[in-house]
């Protein structure tokens, strides 16, 4: 599986206390997907940052009205661990509180904006009497 994150493309970015929640996208496997990023509050640029990602198609098991907590709970710790922050219980409910907060902006992510993908190969269809090119299609990263 190849990954691949870059925090400076950004929707939004929004910080509670020691947390920052970043809108972007992560592309898993070729395919880019909206996500939100938690890492803590001013280490944006950290050699040692681990960011924390919050997929939208797995944004579902963080609501409180459909959520998993035999998932969420697991995670939470990981994140927690991964943030640098103590693996107590009153960390672990502000981490999952804060995600639930921002499910709303991580659902308002948009695609991957076609202008921001790289085309890898062109296709060009040619009309056999004329010569004119009549459709052209590239194919994007």
């Amino acid at each position: 599986m190849t990954c691949d994150l870059d925090l400076n493309r950004r929707l939004w970015t929004k910080t509670r206390g020691d947390i920052t929640a970043i809108g972007t996208w992560i592309r898993l496997d070729q395919q880019w997907k909206p996500c939100m990023v938690l890492i803590p509050a001013d280490t944006d640029y950290d050699d040692r940052l681990v960011p924390c990602v919050v997929t939208q198609d797995r944004a579902w098991i963080w609501s409180r009205e459909v959520g998993d907590p035999a998932q969420t709970v697991p995670l939470t710790r990981s994140f927690a661990q991964c943030l640098r922050f103590p693996d107590d219980p009153r960390t672990l409910i502000k981490i999952a509180s804060f995600i639930e907060d921002m499910l709303g902006d991580l659902l308002q992510i948009p695609p991957f904006p076609q202008s921001e993908k790289s085309a890898v190969a062109e296709a060009l269809v040619y009309d056999n009497n004329t010569g004119k090119i009549l459709a052209e299609h590239a194919v994007m990263e």
